[in-house]
């Protein structure tokens, strides 16, 4: 009996340990390979969006507390969001903006810098207050991935991958091992083409500190922002420096970006006439779409309306949009395959729409 609950037991943590499972094949028709360089005078930043602070009444964090992590984890522009106030202002600067996340008659909304309106917690239908009820006009982005909806919207699982996440801790060294493996980004992603296909999307963190230990400048956050920061970045692209609050938000509503979990960075871009564009921009038809994203055990999917036109796990490669409608790259990092079975199949990447227009 003993080996049998040994045998049980051993097999449950290697599941939960390499979950989700996916069985894809390749599509490489069309797909043309090369070491393709991402153009030059361009401009890249990593903006944090969507975290709480002491203002909020749930967050314990501090300004300095921000500084210290933007600094460690070359963080360009944090977005603060705090509950029904903008009380961060007084500590704002030319880095860190003061906005506020609140409830509407619509749903719940992000203001950032107080001026961008947010979409916040689409996915989260628990609670009332989330649940968005508005029109999806272009006026707002959408927040895609918040990382406290993909615990809500399995919370037996995410509980279970926590112990499991404790049984492995003396080898993986942090609790949070794998936390992407709880992001359900295909269903988040028809969930967002049948309803909001058009809005700008951005990736929030949601991050609230809850518990300080704190007698010098070096204290202990639980979650802290040191750590917060490596899970989720918004890297936003700019052919023009971006130095000024009104700038970023200039290349957040342009939704010039793709969304980064793990820190995990590539280059994807299009190209028409020596003319670039980027996620989120409008382009002309036989545009080159094209992905530069090295690193080892992931797969590049392009998809043309949430249909997959080609998946491989080459580094570099460019695909000729033919029709007219919306492209989009997704990444997944994977553990192990075994045929075209591929063991810990979890999302690490997507970019904004490329709007494909015949003009």
């Amino acid at each position: 009996m003993f080996y049998i609950f040994l045998i049980v037991f051993v097999g449950l943590i290697l599941y939960l340990e390499f979950r989700p499972f996916k069985k894809i094949s390749t599509i490489e028709n069309d797909l043309e390979k090369g070491d393709f360089q991402f153009p030059e005078n361009i401009f890249k930043y990593n903006v944090i969006a969507h975290i709480h602070t002491q203002f909020s009444f749930d967050s314990l964090g501090k300004p300095s507390d921000i500084k210290k992590a933007m600094e460690e984890n070359g963080i360009d522009f944090v977005f603060v969001t705090d509950h029904d106030n903008d009380d961060y202002r007084f500590f704002e600067d030319e880095k860190i903006f003061a906005g506020v996340e609140k409830n509407t008659p619509e749903g719940r909304v992000l203001l950032l810098g107080n001026e961008l309106p947010v979409i916040s917690h689409p996915n989260n239908f628990e609670f009332e207050h989330y649940r968005w009820k508005g029109e999806f006009n272009k006026e707002y982005m959408y927040e895609l991935i918040n990382i406290k909806d993909g615990i809500v919207w399995n919370k037996v699982l995410s509980v279970i991958s926590l112990l499991k996440n404790i049984l492995v801790l003396p080898f993986s060294r942090t609790l949070f091992h794998k936390w992407n493996a709880l992001i359900p980004l295909e269903k988040w992603v028809r969930l967002y083409y049948a309803r909001a296909k058009g809005l700008k999307i951005i990736g929030g963190l949601d991050l609230h500190v809850k518990v300080v230990y704190q007698e010098h400048s070096q204290g202990l956050l639980i979650p802290s922002y040191r750590q917060g920061f490596k899970w989720l970045v918004n890297q936003v692209y700019s052919k023009k420096p971006v130095n000024k609050k009104e700038y970023v938000i200039e290349a957040l509503k342009k939704g010039n970006l793709y969304i980064s979990l793990k820190q995990l960075y590539g280059n994807f871009w299009a190209e028409n006439k020596r003319e670039i564009y980027f996620p989120g921009d409008k382009i002309p038809l036989k545009s080159e779409l094209v992905c530069s994203f090295k690193h080892k055990k992931t797969v590049k999917i392009l998809k043309y309306e949430n249909n997959p036109v080609v998946i491989t796990e080459k580094d570099c490669f460019s695909y000729r949009a033919q029709k007219e409608g919306f492209y989009h790259f997704e990444v997944y990092e994977y553990d192990l395959k075994i045929g075209s079975l591929y063991f810990g199949f979890r999302p690490v990447v997507i970019t904004n729409l490329f709007e494909v227009e015949n003009v």
